[in-house]
């Protein structure tokens, strides 16, 4: 990059060239492993901080900050798919100390957001954290809200608080219907489908069987041959389970076969725990399809957990 070789000083275009840069990371990670990526964004940020280093005007300056904090908050993440927890924490620090330089609130709630996932199986802790994305956000960036919103309606269901639930996953939708999910990169994910599927875990863990229906033909709607396969790992996932508990156990298997393909392919942690979460539920269905199914997953899951870093 030229920006980044003698006294150059970064101009709009080269700032703007960066920050597409950034988001098409984002994108790019719902189609490519992360362990894939990963050395390619180091570099990306190792530039950006280089740039940062110029002597630039106010705006520039704040501009590349962002930047660098939308960057460390996706680091951190490849970081965790790795298990790496020292990186984790490092790329953690990163992207809250750019979000506090660029008075971002949205960096920093989105790391809690990221950070929510990462304390694997500490339900109480990964609602602490969405409660304080949620907190630094306010009622900006409606995007990132609804996605805040839904998360907290995942664990707290979770938590057995189905009041919470309810009304989070509730006022989810609603915010999520004047949002704009590509204002920023880390809610690009969050296409209707995908934000469908989060309703359909809150409505399935509270056996809200209309609700859940009603949210499986929403998904339905929105998957496809060029569906991301790394949405797939989780959304055919919480399909599986749905069905399992409507009561069609072999819609249940179809789907989590194919949740069980698009995780080995990605390798994402999310999916094998979504997915350790369906092998448990088929555990007493003494259907063939179920049990081949569990020798098939038990055959296939790496060996080993996911840590918890932060």
């Amino acid at each position: 990059m030229r920006a980044i070789t003698g006294d150059h000083r970064p101009d709009d275009p080269t700032i703007t060239h960066v920050e597409d840069r950034t988001r098409g990371f984002h994108r790019l990670e719902e189609h490519i492993p992360g362990k894939s990526l990963y050395p390619a964004l180091v570099t990306h940020l190792n530039e950006v901080s280089t740039l940062l280093e110029s002597h630039l005007a106010d705006d520039r300056r704040h501009r590349l900050m962002v930047v660098a904090g939308e960057g460390a908050i996706l680091a951190a993440w490849f970081a965790w798919e790795q298990g790496d927890a020292r990186m984790t924490a490092s790329y953690t620090q990163l992207a809250n100390l750019a979000a506090k330089q660029a008075s971002d609130h949205a960096i920093a709630a989105c790391m809690d957001g990221y950070r929510s996932y990462m304390v694997t199986g500490n339900r109480a802790r990964s609602t602490q954290l969405i409660r304080s994305g949620l907190d630094r956000l306010g009622d900006g960036d409606p995007a990132t809200r609804a996605w805040l919103l839904a998360r907290l309606a995942e664990e707290t269901a979770l938590l057995g608080d189905h009041c919470t639930a309810l009304s989070s996953i509730r006022e989810a939708a609603d915010v999520y219907a004047g949002a704009d999910f590509n204002a920023r990169p880390w809610t690009c994910f969050l296409d209707p489908g995908r934000f469908a599927s989060m309703a359909l875990t809150v409505y399935s863990r509270l056996r809200r069987q209309d609700d859940s229906i009603a949210a499986m033909e929403e998904i339905a709607l929105h998957l496809g041959p060029t569906t991301e396969i790394k949405k797939l790992c989780v959304v055919k996932a919480e399909m599986a389970l749905a069905q399992y508990r409507l009561g069609d156990v072999t819609e249940a298997v179809i789907c989590a076969r194919s949740a069980l393909d698009a995780t080995t392919a990605m390798g994402f942690p999310l999916g094998w725990e979504r997915l350790d979460n369906v092998a448990t539920e088929l555990k007493p269905s003494r259907t063939q399809v179920a049990r081949e199914f569990r020798t098939e997953y038990a055959a296939t899951r790496p060996s080993g957990t996911q840590s918890s870093p932060l």
